[in-house]
């Protein structure tokens, strides 16, 4: 019985379909190291959520890497936040996936935007590259800013797909880099993620 009780307490991370949380339980070094400019301070665990202030720039880095899996996540913007004028820039985030090394500020790596004007864009990041990606406002079906955005990102030897709130939004070939850590990023305005969950595949 005591052998089946620790048993069962090793693998509560594990869902029935396979899927392995990345949402810490108590500390965010559980999952995530701090790197970029932002300190350990500019994160934290809030309500379910890990949370940033934004500023100054910075992102979490999985402890693992990654090739071939499904990553699911959430992301919100901290409301208190007005519709842009002419000019004006949208709160900014993200998810750095198959990310390197830093090179000025961010790591090598592809980017799927969390920008909310631009959501479901894919590009490459400090040299990294995809083929056949779109990248700006081209999703103009948005949920309203401070709701949670869902993404299903989908990497399979050198595929990427993006599925965001359901639908396909984007897709490219050719990743480079093929493999690396996940990434949640601060840049610039408070966000929370949550729900962070990925399952590696063949």
């Amino acid at each position: 019985m005591k052998l089946q009780i620790l048993f069962l307490l090793g693998c509560s991370a594990f869902a029935a379909d396979g899927f392995v949380s990345l949402m810490p339980g108590k500390n965010l070094a559980e999952h995530w190291t701090v790197e970029g400019a932002a300190p350990p301070e500019a994160w934290m665990l809030r309500d379910g959520a890990i949370a940033t202030t934004g500023q100054p720039n910075g992102f979490l880095r999985s402890r693992k890497s990654y090739r071939n899996y499904i990553l699911r996540a959430e992301w919100r913007f901290q409301l208190g936040w007005t519709p842009p004028k002419q000019g004006d820039e949208w709160p900014n985030a993200g998810f750095f996936i198959h990310a390197g090394p830093i090179q000025n500020g961010w790591p090598t790596s592809l980017e799927v935007q969390g920008y909310y004007g631009e959501a479901g864009s894919l590009f490459g990041v400090r040299g990294g590259r995809i083929t056949g990606a779109k990248r700006g406002p081209f999703v103009t079906d948005r949920v309203p800013f401070g709701t949670w955005d869902r993404y299903e990102i989908t990497s399979l030897n050198g595929k990427v797909t993006v599925r965001l709130n359901g639908v396909v939004v984007n897709e490219g070939t050719d990743a480079y880099p093929a493999e690396g850590n996940i990434c949640l990023q601060s840049e610039g305005w408070p966000v929370y993620y949550r729900n962070i969950e990925i399952k590696e595949l063949p």
